[in-house]
């Protein structure tokens, strides 16, 4: 098709955003829309309207990003058409920080960018210089809380213009994180000492400099006539900031997203830039939308629409699926496992690519090993996979120990693999005394449990030593041991105390209940091979060798954090459930805001399927994930059939104002009952919004962990506290 044909292709929304005015404009796209064809049509437009094409800068999110759309763009504009340059915000501001470095307004920095663990392990020193004694106490009993929170927090306060002390306070904090002011002052202080720098830095810095001189913003702003920015809903304050001073006064502003897929508030974004804050700065904007989804049918817009028109803010886009678009197949499936599942399905051999969207990358390990262990091909992307982790290192160590296998490796070898062993759990010896230890044990051909025992170095205070002691024991009693692999692995465990030793060496929080599940998960299944060590380390040897990260496989095991701006033939959603959506790894109290950010996750995720989606569901109902009632399903269904089928949708139940309205939208008619139906996936009072109390009445919940949750009463403004397990004799829905 011609380029001309091509633009004629447009539908009338995208023809509108094409060739509207020059001003500030805000384009709100549901998933799938094409907005990256229209920008580029866009541009095209602007260009042949006599814009220069160093008049327009187009900000992309991330390189993936800018690359696609760099490709998509030239493959739009004549040949002879110069192109605006493409960028993302750090790429951009990394150029400035290198100019400002060259002006003296900013110190030179090492190349090496600061790491998220080294991060952590100064903010564990500079912590336990500021706290008191008592604080001290604290801080220890909950280290990895600490931690993460204050790693949280300076990256908060980076994403955003205010000082430290300002942020504390808005952000609601408890008192006894007020140390993160000074930890932030001394943070900053060791960083630009040894004159180092973060991916968040290299924004705050340079923008924190043309604040501070207003001199320097003369050298990059009024340079553009247009600003494009896409994916605006993952932006936050620096980047706005940095957005403005850019602009300046001349440039006007378009930005493109959906605010229903924020998913990097962790960096700062939210969802209300786009909402209402941009509108709010720039009063002459103008909001342009991208209803129509090119991606897939009726069932998935319907069940998307459900989800996030529980969303605490506004959203006036109903997602619309193309009437060209296939007819996705939605099934949403209750399973006592998801990885023998998520095989189940690969195995019905689905046409074109298929995409397993995991909330953690732990959830990987007991799918990686299943598809393993049934020979089936499939790609990873963004990890190593679960023979390439520091545990199943760990763990073929210990199957050649029992086996007799370790005995007949060269010194060097054994040396390599103790290493591997001694981290699994950690014996808390520092770098060099653990090389010293596994070199010592290295040279032993058997008996390592007690060569174990006499290496304890002398100088180790008593936890050091009991852990050596722990270590010493479990090593002799897996030597040459033709257990079953339940007893071999689950005796390693309890003697060594391998999964508490996890979560307490961890920095943190989130990281060691990730490699917790990960180990648990790869012991389990090791737990269920048949035979002795000999024939479990022959299984994993065969898997192994199977491995290898084929790019042509069809199926893609994936973060919905990486999927974003992806699609796929199908989709598969594993582990619906009440502890990953929305995620509780470290059991902390979830926050409306934490609900509605695992809401969007799951939007995301969802939104990515063309032609297939499946849902695995846990068979207890007490396990469904709060947002499967709010998907639906059964309405959605019914709607999306009778669409297709061009005839009435008739509902045992009143219909939602969602399938009200996308009925409306394609004249389909709606006969409803007048009794609300009781879905099977009806949602407990603690994973409702809002809910009534048999005598406090109507409230909305706050929050939940644990066995309780917390609700505000609407009469009072009062907030209390309820335990799970009797909430349905006082709560009635609401």
């Amino acid at each position: 098709m011609s380029r001309q044909n091509q633009a004629l292709a447009l539908t009338t929304e995208q023809q509108a955003i094409v060739t509207s005015p020059i001003q500030h404009q805000i384009v709100r796209a549901v998933a799938g829309s094409g907005k990256t064809t229209t920008l580029a049509y866009r541009i095209r437009h602007l260009l042949a309207s006599g814009i220069e094409a160093k008049r327009l800068l187009v900000l992309m999110f991330n390189k993936s990003a800018q690359l696609d759309f760099s490709k998509k763009l030239l493959g739009v504009l004549d040949p002879a058409q110069p192109a605006p340059e493409v960028r993302t915000f750090h790429a951009m501001a990394y150029r400035l920080y290198h100019r400002f470095v060259q002006e003296g307004a900013l110190p030179p920095f090492k190349d090496k960018i600061l790491s998220e663990r080294e991060s952590q392990f100064q903010l564990l020193l500079l912590s336990q210089q500021i706290l008191t004694e008592a604080e001290l106490k604290e801080f220890k009993r909950n280290k990895k809380e600490h931690l993460d929170m204050a790693g949280n927090f300076i990256e908060q306060v980076k994403s955003q213009l205010r000082p430290a002390s300002e942020f504390f306070l808005l952000a609601g904090l408890e008192d006894k994180f007020r140390y993160f002011i000074p930890l932030f002052e001394r943070f900053e202080a060791w960083r630009k000492q040894q004159q180092r720098i973060s991916y968040s830095d290299m924004l705050y810095d340079p923008v924190m400099a043309m604040l501070a001189k207003p001199e320097l913003q003369a050298l990059v702003r009024n340079k553009m006539a247009l600003i494009l920015v896409d994916e605006y809903q993952d932006t936050n304050d620096i980047q706005h900031q940095l957005l403005k001073i850019i602009a300046g006064e001349r440039a006007k502003i378009t930005i493109i997203g959906d605010p229903d897929q924020t998913i990097y508030e962790f960096r700062g974004a939210k969802p209300s830039y786009m909402v209402k804050g941009f509108a709010e700065e720039f009063p002459d904007t103008v909001t342009n939308q991208l209803s129509v989804s090119f991606r897939y049918g009726h069932h998935i817009a319907l069940l998307a629409n459900h989800l996030i028109a529980n969303s605490p803010y506004a959203n006036e886009t109903l997602c619309l699926a193309h009437e060209d678009n296939p007819h996705t197949k939605v099934t949403v499936q209750t399973t006592a496992e998801a990885s023998t599942s998520v095989v189940q399905a690969l195995s019905r051999s689905p046409k074109g690519i298929t995409a397993v969207l995991l909330r953690l990358w732990s959830q990987s390990v007991s799918i990686e090993l299943a598809l393993l262990k049934a020979g089936m091909p499939y790609q990873l992307q963004g990890h190593a996979g679960v023979f390439g982790s520091q545990s199943m290192r760990a763990v073929f160590t210990l199957l050649k120990i029992a086996s007799g296998e370790f005995a007949q490796l060269s010194q060097e070898q054994r040396r390599q693999q103790l290493y591997d062993l001694c981290q699994f759990p950690h014996l808390g010896l520092n770098e060099q005394a653990l090389g010293q230890f596994c070199l010592g044990l290295s040279q032993h051909g058997s008996k390592w449990g007690y060569a174990a025992l006499q290496a304890i170095p002398s100088n180790c205070h008593r936890i050091q030593s009991l852990k050596l002691q722990r270590f010493a024991r479990a090593l002799s009693a897996i030597e040459n041991n033709s257990n079953d692999m339940k007893r071999l692995l689950n005796g390693y465990v309890e003697e060594t105390k391998l999964y508490e030793e996890i979560l307490n060496m961890g920095l943190s929080q989130d990281a060691a209940q990730e490699k917790l599940n990960a180990a648990r998960s790869l012991i389990e299944f090791i737990c269920k091979l048949p035979g002795d060590a000999q024939q479990a380390l022959a299984t994993l040897h065969t898997m192994q060798q199977q491995r290898s990260n084929n790019p042509h496989a069809n199926a893609i095991i994936t973060t919905i954090h990486r999927a974003k701006g992806l699609e796929w033939d199908n989709v598969i959603i594993p582990n619906l459930d009440n502890n990953t959506y929305p995620n509780r790894i470290t059991g902390k109290a979830l926050t409306l805001d934490d609900i509605a950010s695992e809401r969007r996750l799951l939007y995301v995720a969802m939104t990515r399927a063309k032609q297939q989606l499946l849902i695995l569901v846990p068979h207890n109902k007490d396990k469904h994930s709060r947002y499967l009632s709010e998907l639906c399903t059964e309405q959605s269904k019914r709607l999306s059939q009778a669409i297709y089928q061009n005839e009435a949708c008739h509902l045992t139940e009143t219909a939602s104002n969602v399938c009200k309205a996308y009925a409306r939208r394609h004249d389909c008619q709606l006969n409803e009952a007048i009794t609300v139906h009781d879905d099977v996936f009806d949602a407990a009072p603690w994973n409702k919004e809002k809910v009534h109390h048999t005598l406090l009445g109507e409230g909305r919940v706050l929050k939940e962990q644990g066995d309780t949750f917390s609700v505000q009463f609407l009469n009072d403004k009062s907030v209390r506290t309820f335990v799970k397990k009797d909430a349905t004799k006082h709560f009635a829905a609401a």
